[in-house]
Protein backbone atom coordinates (compact mmCIF):
# COMPACT_ATOMS: atom_id res chain seq x y z
CA UNK A 1 0.00 0.00 0.00
CA UNK A 2 1.11 3.53 -0.61
CA UNK A 3 0.99 6.48 1.74
CA UNK A 4 -1.94 8.10 -0.08
CA UNK A 5 -3.97 4.89 -0.02
CA UNK A 6 -3.28 4.43 3.70
CA UNK A 7 -4.28 8.02 4.46
CA UNK A 8 -7.51 7.61 2.48
CA UNK A 9 -8.20 4.33 4.31
CA UNK A 10 -7.69 6.04 7.69
CA UNK A 11 -9.90 8.96 6.66
CA UNK A 12 -12.77 6.55 5.96
CA UNK A 13 -12.84 5.68 9.70
CA UNK A 14 -11.97 8.91 11.50
CA UNK A 15 -13.51 7.88 14.83
CA UNK A 16 -12.01 4.40 14.73
CA UNK A 17 -8.76 3.45 13.02
CA UNK A 18 -7.61 7.01 12.40
CA UNK A 19 -8.23 8.03 16.01
CA UNK A 20 -6.29 5.00 17.31
CA UNK A 21 -3.53 5.66 14.77
CA UNK A 22 -3.23 9.26 15.97
CA UNK A 23 -3.08 8.16 19.62
CA UNK A 24 -0.23 5.77 18.84
CA UNK A 25 1.49 8.37 16.66
CA UNK A 26 1.31 11.03 19.37
CA UNK A 27 2.61 8.83 22.18
CA UNK A 28 5.27 6.94 20.23
CA UNK A 29 4.82 3.72 22.19
CA UNK A 30 1.59 3.08 24.03
CA UNK A 31 -0.20 0.17 25.69
CA UNK A 32 -3.70 -1.02 24.87
CA UNK A 33 -5.15 0.21 28.18
CA UNK A 34 -3.96 3.77 27.50
CA UNK A 35 -5.20 3.61 23.91
CA UNK A 36 -8.65 2.62 25.20
CA UNK A 37 -8.65 5.43 27.75
CA UNK A 38 -7.59 8.07 25.22
CA UNK A 39 -10.02 6.72 22.62
CA UNK A 40 -12.87 7.18 25.06
CA UNK A 41 -14.46 3.84 24.33
CA UNK A 42 -16.29 1.98 27.08
CA UNK A 43 -15.75 -1.29 25.23
CA UNK A 44 -12.46 -3.04 24.40
CA UNK A 45 -13.58 -4.59 21.10
CA UNK A 46 -13.67 -1.48 18.93
CA UNK A 47 -10.19 -0.51 20.11
CA UNK A 48 -8.78 -4.02 19.66
CA UNK A 49 -10.34 -4.24 16.20
CA UNK A 50 -8.77 -0.92 15.16
CA UNK A 51 -5.35 -1.92 16.49
CA UNK A 52 -5.55 -5.25 14.65
CA UNK A 53 -6.53 -3.47 11.43
CA UNK A 54 -3.55 -1.12 11.79
CA UNK A 55 -1.22 -4.07 12.39
CA UNK A 56 -2.66 -5.98 9.42
CA UNK A 57 -2.17 -2.87 7.26
CA UNK A 58 1.48 -2.67 8.36
CA UNK A 59 1.18 0.75 9.99
CA UNK A 60 1.61 -0.38 13.61
CA UNK A 61 3.64 -3.09 15.32
CA UNK A 62 3.48 -4.57 18.81
CA UNK A 63 6.63 -4.56 20.91
CA UNK A 64 6.71 -5.72 24.53
CA UNK A 65 3.00 -5.09 25.04
CA UNK A 66 3.12 -1.62 23.54
CA UNK A 67 2.16 -0.44 20.08
CA UNK A 68 4.26 1.84 17.94
CA UNK A 69 4.37 3.03 14.35
CA UNK A 70 6.31 1.09 11.75
CA UNK A 71 8.39 2.91 9.14
CA UNK A 72 5.42 2.98 6.72
CA UNK A 73 3.25 4.19 9.62
CA UNK A 74 5.66 7.05 10.27
CA UNK A 75 5.44 8.08 6.61
CA UNK A 76 1.64 8.04 6.80
CA UNK A 77 1.75 10.11 10.01
CA UNK A 78 4.00 12.67 8.32
CA UNK A 79 1.67 12.73 5.31
CA UNK A 80 -1.35 13.39 7.51
CA UNK A 81 0.42 16.23 9.33
CA UNK A 82 1.46 17.73 5.99
CA UNK A 83 -2.07 17.54 4.61
CA UNK A 84 -3.54 19.08 7.78
CA UNK A 85 -1.05 21.94 7.54
CA UNK A 86 -2.18 22.88 4.05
Amino acid sequence: MGVVEDINWLNEDKDGARKVFQIISADGSVGLRKIKALHGSNNWWPVKTCVKSLIDRGLVAESEGNYKLTEPGKKVSEGIRTMEGI
